[in-house]
């Protein structure tokens, strides 16, 4: 069960306790359903940004004040810089960035911003207070623990998908066969290079990551730099699933080109202090993208928020889940065009 939403009066008595000045108005900073953030205007100074987090059994607030403290601490100026919370209010004050949404209007140079910030998390990896930092959220460290997430997820849809004949066709035709030859071949690969599919991956292989991330949770400056927002998945990871979730995220929704760019760029940092890199991007990256699908298609699950969510926008719901549909239908072309073994013979 989630927390009520909290009012504009209730967002300007919070700020101003936690600021521990007064505040002069607040709004929502999103529109629709669901505005967690409040732009706090200050009466003096600045304006600050309130969150609000929903209980949903995960401490939201701590792993994202926790990552943002550690990140400004050691100096990463494009991310939020961390105020003040109170996790009895489930809420968090802080720094607040103006910006439009960088996913509105893509540049050709945001592939190569991302890729800059992915590449200077990696730098605090020994930092002080990097080892107490949690796990990533569905934090991946082996290739066995990543077929477990798909099957889970495929289970479950398919229990959804006996009232959805376009849905069971699309995973039994298309998203199955060509998943199961790429774990065939992961499995294949691991064997013949003498690797446990089942082992994890060793500490020192890791990487820092957002998890969740791209130019949909990135604000562009004035300036054009990107400010980045949003990290209630912050954690260690695998740099695979990282590099392999940021290229593929629908959220993102980057060109082809640009996501190549930033793959390259990333395969390039990690592969420099693992020589195993390549091999395993090369054969996790398909097994990421069916997760991926998977996940766009949650709306078909009863009880998931991103039904919720397009409820609450109106419209007819069997509309809006055909064009999830065919949002994942397009994402597993892409990935089968990138790698053209992938279609069943």
């Amino acid at each position: 069960m989630s927390e009520p939403e909290i009012s504009e009066p209730d967002a300007m008595a919070i700020g101003s306790r936690l600021a521990g000045a007064r505040v002069a108005a607040a709004q929502p900073a999103r529109a629709g359903g669901n505005n967690r953030v409040f732009r706090l205007e200050m009466a003096e100074g600045p304006p600050l940004a309130l969150k609000h987090y929903p209980s949903d059994g995960r401490d939201r607030l701590g792993q994202e004040y926790d990552a943002l403290s550690f990140l400004s601490r050691h100096g990463i100026m494009s991310t939020p810089r961390p105020i003040a919370k109170d996790s009895g209010a489930f809420c968090a004050l802080y720094q607040w960035f103006d910006g439009e949404a960088a996913v509105l209007r893509p540049q050709d140079g945001d592939a190569d911003q991302l890729a800059d910030f992915l590449i200077a998390l990696q730098k605090l990896r020994n930092a002080d207070g990097a080892q107490t930092l949690r796990n990533a959220s569905a934090s991946i460290f082996s290739p066995e623990e990543a077929v477990a997430q798909y099957e889970q997820r495929l289970d479950g849809l398919r229990r959804a998908s006996d009232d959805h004949p376009d849905l069971r066709a699309f995973m039994d035709d298309s998203l199955v066969p060509s998943t199961a030859i790429a774990i065939r071949r992961l499995r294949q690969r691991y064997a013949e290079l003498g690797r446990d599919p089942a082992a994890d991956l060793a500490p020192a292989h890791r990487a820092l990551s957002p998890s969740d991330f791209g130019l949909h949770n990135a604000l562009r400056a004035a300036d054009g730099r990107l400010r980045f927002i949003d990290f209630e998945y912050f954690g260690w990871d695998d740099p695979v699933k990282l590099v392999s979730d940021t290229a593929i995220h629908p959220g993102s929704n980057l060109p082809e080109a640009k996501a190549n760019r930033l793959t390259e760029r990333l395969a390039q940092a990690f592969a420099a202090r693992d020589d195993a890199f390549a091999i395993r991007l090369d054969v996790l990256y398909p097994l990421f993208g069916a997760i991926w699908c998977l996940i766009v298609l949650n709306a078909y699950l009863p009880e998931s928020r991103s039904r919720r969510a397009l409820a609450a926008q109106g419209g007819d719901l069997t509309v809006r889940l055909a064009g999830q549909l065919d949002k994942a239908r397009q994402l597993h072309q892409t990935i089968c065009q990138r790698d053209p073994d992938l279609t069943p013979r």
